[in-house]
C-alpha cells in the first residue's frame, strides 16, 4: 500500500464532501468562537481516534473475532442512519449545561467517530505491515488536515453565505451520503455470505 493509494481512499471516505455537510448542520446558530473551538477539539479527537485504529486494529479485530463482512455492515448501518438524519434535519444534542465535551458531540458520527472511516482503518490496519502502518498513519493525518482546512474556510464563508442555501446541499449531501450507506450494506452482506455477489 502506497502512500497514494490509502490517502485515496481515506480521501473517498472522509475527506471534505462528508464532513462540511455535517459541520455545516451542527454548528448551525453557533457563535463564531464556539464554532471554532469546536472544529479544533473534533479535529484533535479526530487524529486520535484515528491513529488509536491504525495502531490496534489488527489486535481489536482478533481480539474480537470481527469479520470484514461485519465491520462492513456496521458502518453501512450507521451512516444510514446518520444520513437519514440530515437528509430529516434530525439532531439531539444535551443542554449546554450538560455538555462536556466542548461541542464536539455535535461531529461524533461524522467526523471522529465517522463509522464509514473506522471500518476502513480496521480493515488497512488489519492488512497492514510495520511499514505500511507509517504509510498509511501518514495518509490519514494528510486527509484530516485538509478537512481542517476546509471547516475553516467554511466558517468564513458562513459569514457571508445564507443558511437556506446551505441547508439545500446539506440535503442534497444526505441523499449521497445514505447512498453510500445502503452500498456499504450491500457489501457487507456479500462478504458474510448473506447475498450474491452483485456484478455490475
Amino acid at each position: 500500500m502506497t502512500f497514494v493509494e490509502a490517502f485515496t481512499i481515506l480521501f473517498a471516505v472522509a475527506g471534505p464532501p462528508k464532513i462540511l455537510v455535517a459541520f455545516l448542520m451542527d454548528t448551525d446558530g453557533m457563535e463564531p468562537r464556539r464554532r471554532w473551538r469546536t472544529a479544533a477539539w473534533s479535529t484533535g479527537l479526530a487524529i486520535a481516534s484515528g491513529l488509536f485504529v491504525i495502531l490496534a486494529g489488527r489486535l481489536l479485530i482478533a481480539l474480537f473475532h470481527i469479520s470484514n463482512g461485519a465491520l462492513m455492515l456496521a458502518g453501512g448501518v450507521i451512516l444510514f442512519v446518520h444520513a437519514l438524519d440530515l437528509v430529516l434535519g434530525r439532531r439531539a444534542a444535551p443542554s449546554a449545561e450538560h455538555d462536556h465535551t466542548a461541542g464536539t458531540h455535535e461531529l461524533a458520527t461524522a467526523y471522529y467517530a465517522n463509522p464509514v472511516v473506522v471500518s476502513y482503518l480496521f480493515l488497512m490496519a488489519d492488512a497492514s505491515t510495520l511499514p505500511t502502518t507509517f504509510v498509511l498513519a501518514g495518509a490519514y493525518l494528510a486527509v484530516i488536515a485538509v478537512d481542517a482546512v476546509a471547516i475553516a474556510v467554511l466558517g468564513i464563508l458562513l459569514r457571508y453565505v445564507r443558511m437556506s442555501y446551505a441547508w439545500l446541499l446539506v440535503r442534497i449531501f444526505g441523499v449521497l451520503l445514505a447512498a453510500l450507506g445502503v452500498d456499504l450494506i450491500i457489501t457487507g452482506l456479500e462478504q458474510l455470505g448473506v447475498l450474491a455477489p452483485v456484478e455490475e
